[in-house]
């Protein structure tokens, strides 16, 4: 591509931008931050550089220690800082991020991450384009080697697991379309104002994962869709604040959250049809989490939190029952689908990691 074609394209991507913004949509990121410091310099360049213009950015900080707080109070004074004393979590953090802004539209955004340039404007035009959605998901990819998908939305399995639909597999193309999804990674997602307002915000004994899981069912039980925009594109590194996946706090809260998230979300009739598939993905990834891991206290710890839950949780549920729009049929189908491009996606990455070894 000439510069003369760049420069055309910027402009015109400017125009679209600036126009967009002057239809009363406004946006509001969303960035939860605890001991981020190293990651806050791309982050917040990469959203000063944003084609579509940004009401605010609101970073919550989590009680870090790292001197986060003193980098964006020096280098960032038009960043709307909240500043809590001890770490709340993720939900806590970004309710109140949330609480704290006014515009139409909220994106939420991790703090080891780097958007490209129109990643809020493709959001922006989905969202306005599709009135039945309430929230828009987008392309992540790896912080560390831009070849390989960090995750094209969230996934749902019957069995009550999570899953990022794509992660690891190499992009060549396979999730370049639009396409309805069961929710988007809180890690970089759009969200309707109103949808929020109508369902509520992250659920606050969700200390860290599943938050957003949870948030997506509920969205779909109430009528939002979620849409995929490929276009819109986030460079992320993953675990760049809590550690592996298979670290004490993250088997612990998965753990407890798988719990909760299925009690909380999963109609009777449902639960009675996909029983089979729970048991065994509960026990699968209690082997997996030992196996790989040697986290057996960790996940005690979590079914435990989840048990000590449960009244919270029923009662949440009940809410959740009461308020649903759509069929069982369809909350089934969602799920099933989305199981579905999980394994399609694992099957995938098997295929292109047995070919790799071929070649060596």
């Amino acid at each position: 591509m000439n510069n003369s074609s760049i420069n055309f394209y910027e402009t015109e991507s400017q125009k679209e931008a600036l126009s967009l913004s002057r239809q009363k949509d406004q946006v509001s990121i969303i960035i939860p931050n605890w001991n981020g410091k190293r990651f806050l310099p791309n982050c917040l360049k990469s959203l000063n550089e944003q084609s579509y213009p940004l009401k605010d950015i609101i970073v919550v900080d989590n009680g870090s220690t790292d001197g986060s707080v003193e980098f964006i109070e020096a280098n960032y004074p038009q960043v709307k800082l909240i500043k809590f004393e001890i770490n709340q979590g993720f939900s806590i953090a970004v309710n109140k991020g949330i609480n704290s802004s006014s515009s139409e539209f909220v994106a939420l955004l991790n703090n080891d991450t780097i958007v490209h340039r129109d990643w809020l404007l493709h959001m922006v035009r989905a969202i306005k384009q599709h009135r039945d959605v309430g929230s828009v998901g987008c392309k992540m990819l790896s912080y560390e080697d831009n070849a390989l998908l960090d995750g094209a939305g969230d996934g749902y399995r019957r069995g009550g697991l999570p899953g990022r639909i794509g992660h690891r597999e190499k992009d060549s193309g396979q999730f370049d379309q639009e396409r309805f999804i069961l929710g988007a990674c809180g890690g970089a997602a759009l969200y309707r104002r109103s949808m929020l307002d109508d369902i509520g915000l992250l659920d606050e004994e969700y200390f860290a994962y599943l938050e957003d899981v949870d948030l997506a069912l509920r969205a779909q039980s109430r009528g939002y869709k979620c849409l995929y925009v490929p276009a819109a594109i986030v460079y992320h590194l993953g675990c760049g604040t809590t550690g592996s996946g298979y670290s004490p706090m993250v088997v612990k809260l998965s753990a407890q959250n798988n719990w909760n998230t299925i009690i909380k979300n999963i109609p009777g009739t449902t639960l009675l049809k996909f029983l089979p598939q729970i048991l065994y993905w509960q026990l699968y990834y209690f082997a997996v989490v030992i196996v790989r891991g040697g986290q057996l206290l960790p996940w005690l710890k979590g079914t435990a939190s989840a048990i000590f839950l449960l009244p919270s949780m029923l009662k949440k549920r009940q809410q959740i029952m009461k308020q649903r729009k759509v069929t069982i049929d369809y909350i089934e189908q969602i799920i099933v689908d989305s199981e579905n491009e999980l394994t399609a996606s694992r099957e995938r990455l098997i295929s292109q990691e047995l070919a790799q070894k071929a070649i060596h």
